[in-house]
């Protein structure tokens, strides 16, 4: 179980990093943008002015401060792991889990 665990969460922070580089509209380097993603979550944790977490996207991305991409950005990083996460009807990992249950 711990594989798939791994497994699931290298696949989530993968499609995290392709939402990115579509919001933004461009290729981003992907080590700077795993960086942006482990900064971003490390700022919220220890309480982090909205403005502060918005600077270090921008500059990342080279998105505006002003631009409501930021936010969709902060969404990505923020909400959508708890989404895909408390929701597990969404779940491929969860619908994988029943199926085997199911067959065993």
């Amino acid at each position: 179980m711990q594989k798939n665990s791994i497994d699931g969460q290298e696949e989530q922070i993968n499609e995290m990093i392709e939402r990115i580089f579509e919001i933004s509209g461009k290729p981003l380097p992907i080590s700077a943008t795993i960086g942006m993603i482990g900064k971003v979550i490390q700022m919220r944790e220890n309480g982090a002015e909205d403005l502060a977490i918005k600077k270090q996207i921008s500059g990342v991305t080279g998105i505006g401060l002003n631009d409501p991409r930021i936010e969709e950005i902060i969404f990505e990083i923020e909400e959508k792991p708890a989404h895909n996460t408390y929701m597990p009807f969404n779940n491929s990992m969860f619908e994988a889990l029943k199926k085997n249950l199911d067959n065993g």
